[in-house]
Order: structure tokens, then sequence, then C-alpha cells
């Protein structure tokens, strides 16, 4: 509307000098007139400085207007001080754009606002720096962490503490480690997390720290109930029966007073429940020192060997080695056979071990189900972390017992031993990685296996999961 109005005026000025040009060389050729001519002319002029007076004074509009954007000057407003209803119809279009960057101005301060408060009050230790090292952000908590108000230049932290410096340089994105470094006159674990990001085609790093001490402690205790809870259980289950069979013998021999029995003398039912109570204390004895010695061996630390390994191509070997037993328990296995390479840095002989100990525990959870199905599942390369996925469609876990099935020696099971979960969990964390469950009862269970990888040297068509 404003354009078309703007138009008009022009053209209307136009015509006029035009038909006045006409009519002044009409005037001069045809007659002998002499004010006439003049009068023309002076016509010709006045709509003609209109013309120009009209066009620039709309172009200074436009530019003021466009420079007090560029400069971000939203609080100008513009009149058509009675200039015409033209002028007023582009003055209150360009009052309306200027309200609404006014509006986009004030909400983006309050973003601005609300995450400068967020990041000055969070727990957290924020530190963002550029490629050279120069810092962008320092919050608060980093500040109080490593005890420094002012920090300019990541490399600055090498003088301060160089165990902490050396750490988040040796750190790659996505990666997480936790670390005891001595701070503040004390050794403080610190989880830290680094990442990547680009902003209008700069590269930025991202360190995130924070003290979990507490944290640690309460879980520790926790670990440490249950792990005594499940201990006390099975050496009861055993000292038990030994201690209680062991009285009967002594009652049987010392014949309830202070004179022992001869064996001789001892009657043949006697004889027969002394022989069946030394077997079976015999056998509780032995399952007792298995039970040692299979503590013994989870509390050692297996030695990994780290080497670039196709994710892909050893599922295919598990699949090849446990597909007779999938026949024999007729147990379908979905797995997308045209996955191309997913390169992680592992140990292949413990992952291995991992994923049959899961599809294991997969096929006992299917035993006696009808339509039995195990799904496995990748997911996309994400922040430099893969995601695999193992599910059934079994009748899945309590949730009463769901957070003890990591528990060293926790078992439902008869014949379990209650390590191989559990030690699916150090070796995962041996790998920087980690292993979590998901399980509704009636509805199935999902573990899921977190990877790190390295982002340059892995690959995967399309999203699986």
């Amino acid at each position: 509307m404003v354009y078309k109005n703007f138009r008009l005026n022009v053209v209307v000025r136009i015509a006029v000098i035009f038909v006045l040009a006409i009519l002044l060389a009409f005037v001069l050729s045809q007659t002998n007139w002499f004010f006439t001519p003049l009068v023309i002319i002076l016509l010709l002029l006045i709509f003609l400085l209109s013309l120009i007076r009209y066009v620039e004074k709309t172009n200074r509009d436009i530019t003021y207007f466009l420079l007090s954007i560029q400069q971000g000057g939203f609080t100008n407003t513009f009149k058509s001080n009675k200039r015409g209803i033209n002028y007023d119809a582009l003055s209150e279009a360009f009052n309306s754009i200027i309200k609404e960057f006014q509006r986009v101005a004030l909400e983006k301060e309050s973003h601005y606002q609300y995450l400068q408060t967020l990041n000055e009050n969070i727990g957290v230790a924020i530190i963002s720096y550029l490629d050279s090292g120069e810092i962008q952000l320092y919050n608060y908590a980093a500040k109080k962490l490593i005890q420094k108000p002012f920090l300019n230049n990541i490399h600055d932290l090498k003088d301060i503490n160089e165990e902490l410096y050396e750490l988040i340089m040796d750190l790659k994105p996505g990666r997480r480690k936790i670390a005891k470094i001595f701070l503040r006159e004390q050794t403080q674990q610190l989880s830290i997390h680094f990442k990547e990001f680009k902003l209008k085609d700069q590269d930025f790093k991202l360190v995130l720290m924070q003290n979990i001490n507490a944290e640690l402690d309460e879980k520790e205790v926790e670990a440490w109930q249950k792990l005594t809870s499940v201990l006390t259980h099975e050496i009861m289950n055993s000292v038990t029966p030994i201690a209680s069979l062991t009285e009967a013998i002594n009652k049987m021999l010392n014949g309830g007073n202070e004179h022992k029995k001869s064996v001789a003398k001892l009657e043949e039912e006697d004889l027969e429940d002394i022989h069946t109570s030394l077997e079976t204390i015999e056998n509780r004895s032995k399952g007792l020192l298995k039970f040692v010695h299979a503590y013994k061996d989870f509390s050692k630390t297996p030695d990994i060997n780290l080497v670039r390994t196709d994710i892909v191509a050893l599922l295919r070997r598990i699949q090849s080695l446990l597909g007779p037993d999938f026949q024999q328990n007729k147990i379908e296995l979905d797995w997308p056979s045209d996955h191309k390479a997913v390169i992680i840095l592992a140990d292949p002989e413990l992952i291995e071990q991992v994923l049959i100990n899961l599809l294991k525990n997969a096929m006992e959870a299917l035993n006696g189900e009808p339509d039995g199905k195990i799904k496995i599942r990748l997911s996309d390369v994400n922040n430099h972390r893969l995601k695999l996925y193992i599910s059934d469609n079994g009748m899945g876990i309590d949730k009463n017992i769901l957070d003890k099935i990591f528990v060293p020696f926790f078992t439902t099971k008869k014949k379990g031993t209650g390590v191989g979960l559990s030690l699916s969990k150090k070796i995962m964390k041996l790998h920087d990685g980690s292993i979590a469950v998901q399980s509704k009862k009636g509805k199935g269970t999902t573990f899921i296996l977190d990877f790190p990888v390295e982002q340059e040297v892995s690959s995967i068509d399309r999203e699986t999961t």
C-alpha cells in the first residue's frame, strides 16, 4: 500500500511536469505571449522541486530507518508531519517494524539475562574457550573450584594445576572422565566432560567440571550395603546348615552328657544320619569355597587391550556362534544385516564376553515363552558415542530387583553365580562406556551399551533404533 501510494505520487508529479513542458513548448512556438511562459516555467520548477523533495525525503526516511536498525537504535519513531496520507502510511509501517524489533530485542535480552543467571548460579563449573585458548566463558562455579577469579587463557591453568590442565587437554570430544585432583588443599573427585561446538564459523571448546565427592561417597555406601547384603545372604545359606548339622552330630556322639560315645556303639540309623550330615557339610563347604574364589576372581581387574574393532563384524560372529542355540530354543533373532562397519576402540574378547552374556540372559528370559524374539539395534553415532540395544519380549524384570541386578553375586537363578552382569558393567567401565537396563514387568527387557567412538574412524549409514 505504501509502495503504491509512493508510485502514484511520483507518477502524478511527473505527469504534471510533462504536461507543463508540452504547454511551455506550445506557448513559446505558437504565441508571442510574455508572462504566460514565465508562469508555466515557474509552475514547472515548483513541481520539479516538489518531485525531488518528495523522493529525497522518502529516501532520507528509509535511509534513517535502515541505519537505526543497523545500529540497534529502536527508540526512534517516525512522524508524517501532516505530509499527507501516503507519508502517514509509510510512517506507520516504519513504526510497526521498529516495535517488532523492540520486542525481539527485549526477548533476546531476557534470554541472555536468564542464561547469565543460570550460568552464575549453577553448581557445575563451566569453561568455554577458542582454539587459541582464549576463554570466552568462565562462570562462578569454575572460579570457586579453581580458586582463580580471572582466567584469560586455558593454558594459564597449567601454572595453577598442571594435573587438571593435562586431563582437560587429553580429553577427547564427547568423553567423560572421573579423576582425583588435589584442589583447595584437599583431594576432590571431579567429573570432567569435554565437548566441541561451532558458532558463526568459529570453533568453541567446552569443559564441564563437577565435584562429586558427596555423590560418590553416598553411592559407595549404598554399593557396600548391597554387596554386604548379598555376601551375608550367601554366607548364611552355607554357614547355618553347617552349624546346625555339626551341633546335631556332636549331640549324637556325646549322648547328651560329657562322656563321648564310641562310634561302634552307635545305631545304624545314627551312623547313616552322621554320614549324610558330613556329606552335606562337605558340599556346603565346597560351595562356600567356590563362592569365595568367585569373589576373588571378580575383584581382579581384567587386562584390557584396546584395538580398532568393528562392532558390526563382532556381532555377526556372535550371531553365528549362538545361531544353533536360537534355533534350538525357537527364538527369532532380529538383526539388520545391511549395516556397514562401525569402528570402536575396544578389547574384542572382553566385549564379546559382555555381548554373549547378555544374549544368553535374554535366551533364558525367553525360556518357554511362545514367539520369543531378541532384537539387536545400533544407534547412529552422536557426540562421539554409540549405543547398542539388546531387547527381548520376555516377562521383564521386577522393579523391586531391577536396581540390584548389577550388584556382584546377586542372582535370581538357581544355578547362577551373580557375576555376569556385574562383570559386564566392570568391562564397560574399563572401555569408558556404560551399561544400563530398561524393563517393565510383562513388557520385556532392554539392555543399553554405550561406547565411546572416534568420530573420524566411525561410520553408520542410518539410524536403526
